[in-house]
């Protein structure tokens, strides 16, 4: 993950590629322990209440209400095992019929509650994504009810035989792997503190690759919450390393060219993969540095050995993957950087949290500049997107606000290919007019950037002939599909919580992914509260001595902030 030069540097990123539950003690464990006795109090009852209030003997509930094998377990299944289960890292298991009757009642109220599962990216009054999120781990209304009807009808296990007979099972595993990397030696988590600890894998590059595929396999599923991957690129981690190529890294992997994440995992994740042939770069002699989040269990741990698969791009990638960080601006001048905000010293806007402030915001705006390394900014399409703060906040939102959109493709673009049509394609329409115009007018073609090829292949499939297809794409962006709104939020994460991060995947197709490119603002807007009404700073004042709030600013350590999106993006290679 890179951190381009147009934004503020960044580190102590913490990112989570699925939520699921820990190990850490919260109020779930302990509501979920209470609650045992209230739910098996409820199912050794022999008959249920229905909503009329009549009373229905327990068997004729069993057969016409949801049970444990014909319901329930499916449910729990895709949405909580992965971490409530038998090697799961969560406090308590879920997996089987006796372990789920005796929790129910409290996981709904966590459910209920949005604390589980952990999904913080959600539609607000002011931030409703066009798209919904791939692999989202939230109950649909009919589950959650099936669930409620399961509760009151006394938790009934039903009969065996009505098990589904096929379960549509999300895949842990990545298919066609390259390389699986690993530590040089174990690690043993103790104690009652979580761990940071880092490892230099065993992958070496030869010559540049193209990572496609990511996927984690935990050596010790009972203490390893979750794992981020960077790539080093002039191997700095080799100067914190010992001769097992480990260290302790809180808060950030420590290298020299922080933000290089590549890939984050945590129980349950399906792979992490971009689209066939586009990948993220793997220079040549690069390391990659695998960061592990120990939750111990109080005493020293089974090691752990935890491994990475590998698949990479095979030939060259028709479309570059990269994951960068934009914000962290300590201040702010002209509109760009750190806006002014409430609280700010006089001089110009300044990033600092006052002690005590319990609705604190700070926004930033960044503008894409209109080119990169000496060549035209690509445009980038956002695949992914995340939000990330510490323990002092409570809410992020992400926007981008494009300028007045123009049509797809210029009248410069489109006359060499307009006279190249005319000349070999006559009468060509939908799919053999696009074949011909591969065939036929490469050279025109080449002078098509990317969003006015997408627009002209677009209109043609949709069975327009030539003059239809390039009067689309060449006139108002209304008549044009591909035009993104010019205000458009990404993500909102408006219940933050620092245990429970990830990576949130758009689910919709390439051409309909969002946009970001050159002159495009992205706006940022964290809420934080640094009161002692916070309980993630009320425990870290704690554990530093202190008994009460102070100021807060930018930085990496437990009480410092960031206000940071994560983006995830696909664009072409340059030329």
């Amino acid at each position: 993950m890179k951190v381009l030069p147009w934004v503020a540097a960044a580190a102590g990123l913490c990112l989570v590629a699925s939520g699921c539950a820990s190990g850490t003690a919260d109020a779930d464990t302990s509501s979920a322990e209470s609650a045992s006795t209230d739910a098996a109090s409820a199912d050794s009852s022999a008959a249920s209440t229905t909503d009329t209030g009549a009373t229905v003997d327990g068997a004729q509930a069993a057969a016409s209400g949801p049970t444990w094998h014909k319901d329930v377990a499916r449910i729990l299944g895709d949405h909580c095992t992965q971490c409530h289960g038998g090697a799961g890292i969560a406090p308590f298991s879920l997996d089987t019929y006796a372990s789920a009757k005796a929790t129910i009642a409290a996981g709904l109220g966590s459910i209920d509650a949005d604390r589980m599962p952990p999904w913080s990216a959600r539609d607000t009054p002011t931030c409703k994504p066009r798209f919904g999120w791939r692999n989202d781990l939230r109950l649909s209304a009919a589950e959650r009810k099936a669930l409620g009807d399961w509760l009151a009808a006394g938790t009934p296990e039903g009969n065996p035989a009505d098990a589904p007979k096929t379960v549509a099972v999300k895949s842990a595993k990545l298919d066609a792997v390259d390389v699986v990397a690993a530590p040089k030696a174990p690690f043993v988590a103790a104690g009652q503190k979580d761990q940071l600890r880092c490892f230099v894998l065993d992958a070496s590059y030869d010559k540049t690759e193209y990572l496609n595929g990511i996927q984690v396999l935990p050596g010790n599923p009972l203490v390893v919450h979750h794992v981020l991957l960077f790539v080093d690129p002039n191997n700095s981690s080799a100067k914190h390393a010992d001769k097992d190529g480990q260290y302790d890294c809180f808060g950030s992997a420590q290298l020299d060219q922080e933000g290089n994440l590549i890939g984050a995992w945590a129980p349950g994740s399906v792979p992490l993969e971009f689209p066939v042939g586009m990948g993220a770069r793997l220079p040549k002699g690069s390391k990659i540095v695998m960061q592990v989040h120990y939750h111990p269990l109080g005493e020293p741990a089974a090691p752990d050995l935890t491994k990475v698969q590998l698949r990479y791009v095979k030939g060259a990638p028709t479309m570059l993957g990269d994951t960068v960080l934009i914000g962290n601006a300590p201040t702010g001048k002209n509109g760009e950087g750190l806006l002014p905000g409430p609280g700010d010293p006089p001089g110009g806007p300044k990033f600092v949290i006052p002690a005590g402030a319990k609705d604190h915001t700070e926004e930033m705006v960044f503008t894409i500049p209109q080119s990169f390394d000496g060549k035209p900014m690509p445009q980038f399409k956002i695949y992914a997107v995340g939000t990330h703060m510490h323990y002092v906040g409570r809410s992020m939102q992400i926007r981008v606000e494009r300028p007045d959109p123009k049509a797809a493709c210029t009248q410069a673009m489109i006359d060499p290919l307009v006279s190249c049509l005319a000349k070999e394609c006559p009468g060509k329409q939908a799919a053999d007019l696009a074949v011909c115009a591969q065939d036929k007018c490469k050279a025109a073609l080449g002078k098509l950037d990317a969003n006015c090829g997408q627009c002209l292949q677009s209109e043609a499939l949709k069975g327009a002939g030539p003059q239809a297809t390039i009067h689309a794409c060449t006139t108002a962006p209304a008549a044009n599909p591909l035009t993104a709104p010019a205000d458009e939020c990404l993500i909102e994460t408006p219940n933050w919580d620092f245990n429970w991060q990830r990576i949130y995947v758009y689910d919709t197709s390439l051409d309909q992914l969002p946009t970001l490119g050159a002159g495009d603002r992205l706006r940022l807007k964290c809420t934080y509260d640094n009161s002692m009404g916070n309980k993630f700073v009320a425990a870290a004042l704690k554990e530093q001595g202190k008994s009460a709030p102070v100021p807060v600013s930018l930085g990496e350590e437990t009480l410092d902030e960031m206000c940071l999106a994560v983006v995830q993006v696909l664009y072409l290679p340059p030329k």
